[in-house]
């Protein structure tokens, strides 16, 4: 049973982080081949949502593998 713990605990660390990098590609791609002038303002905001997602789901994902590590010993 600590298995499939472990593995829900990398499942929501690993969905954290594809959420932040697919939250924050637009606004990287935009920056890099979009114009000079431009002013994303929706894709900043869509960053930022992005990373406080990814954050909390990071957050949550340790609290869950170390509630699982502690629950396995």
């Amino acid at each position: 049973m600590a298995q499939t713990s472990g593995r829900s605990a990398q499942w929501i660390l690993l969905t954290s982080a594809k959420i932040t990098a697919i939250g924050v590609a637009p606004l990287l791609l935009y920056a890099l081949i979009g114009p000079s002038d431009g002013n994303p303002i929706g894709l900043g905001l869509l960053a930022m949502l992005a990373v406080l997602v990814g954050v909390l789901g990071v957050a949550l994902g340790i609290v869950k593998f170390v509630i699982d590590f502690i629950q396995s010993r």
